[in-house]
């Protein structure tokens, strides 16, 4: 693996963080098991806790030290076979505890209570805190393959996109469809009218880029003449015997309906529809006096029509 200052600071904030769960799970767990040990035992005396000897000054009993003391070294035996963490020290009637690590268990009974000190062994073994270190060292691993899958991922898409034709709007007069030279799956059929009218827009708009096409004034009659000529194009390839339509009423219908087509074809690549979209008028009163449908920045280039 190659050594970085990136790879360091990665394993050592993954070492602090996976030794951070670590100590807090193995810390949780301890606790549960050290309970449920601790229940154990209780039950455990609290079951011979009539035969048991224990000294009880108030009932002037002195008890048998040695048969007590051999109950709890037996008792000590099966928690040790158990792996238990907890070892008792002493059971007696006056709640005394030994040592600092030491608790003491309460029995209660009618007459007396009695008290079991025992000591605990919260230690967590050293050795285990090599797992935090390795799952670090594991984890170093995966981002530098991520990281590196990402790089290689980039690299072949940039790779692609500079395979890829260059784009175009295609359409097609012989199927009155708009689609893309990128995805020809999606296409859309265009009526007479509003393909016609969009084909005199791009080439109009390369000739004459400047000109402020509003929906409030005359059309110009260059681009009437260009929507004619597509149409009787149309006429020539058997799609209408139909007269010619009028360009000019409906304009804003039209312009809806060369939007919509769009919307589809170019729902996969937002960034062209600045170039073939026809600008919608926004705020009020902006149709009327400033807004323009026309093609910004548009060449006859851009646009492959077949059939032409």
């Amino acid at each position: 693996m190659e050594i970085s200052q990136r790879n360091i600071s990665v394993f050592i904030a993954l070492a602090l963080l996976f030794s951070g769960i670590f100590y807090i799970s193995q810390s949780i767990e301890t606790k549960r098991v050290l309970k449920q040990q601790k229940e154990a035992v209780a039950l455990r005396v609290a079951i011979d806790m009539n035969r048991l000897p224990v000294a009880d000054p108030f009932l002037h009993y002195a008890g048998n030290e040695t048969e007590l003391r051999e109950y709890i070294n037996s008792l000590n035996t099966v928690l040790d076979a158990q792996d238990a963490r907890l070892t008792v020290l002493d059971i007696n009637t006056s709640g005394a505890g030994q040592g600092e690590k030491s608790e003491v268990l309460t029995l209660s009974a009618p007459h007396r209570n009695f008290y079991i000190a025992v000591s605990l062994d919260d230690t967590k073994p050293k050795s285990a805190y090599i797992f935090p270190l390795i799952m670090a060292f594991i984890g170093v691993a995966v981002f530098n393959w991520v990281r590196r899958k990402g790089i290689e991922a980039k690299v072949s898409s940039n790779q692609t996109l500079e395979k890829l034709p260059e784009f175009k709007l295609v359409i097609d007069l012989y199927s009155k469809t708009v689609t893309t030279n990128r995805n020809k799956l999606v296409s859309v059929q265009l009526a007479n009218k509003p393909l016609c009218f969009y084909l005199a827009l791009v080439e109009f708009c390369e000739v004459n880029p400047d000109t402020i096409l509003n929906q409030n004034k005359e059309m110009p009659k260059e681009l009437l003449d260009l929507a004619d000529k597509y149409f009787y194009r149309l006429v020539e390839l058997g799609h209408t015997i139909r007269k010619r339509p009028n360009f000019t009423n409906s304009l804003e219908k039209t312009l809806s309906e060369i939007r919509a087509a769009l919307d589809e074809v170019l729902d996969a690549f937002p960034e062209k529809k600045v170039l073939f979209y026809p600008p919608k008028a926004h705020g009020e009163g902006s149709r009327s006096k400033l807004h323009s449908y026309g093609l910004s920045g548009v060449k006859k280039s851009d646009v492959d029509i077949i059939g032409k």
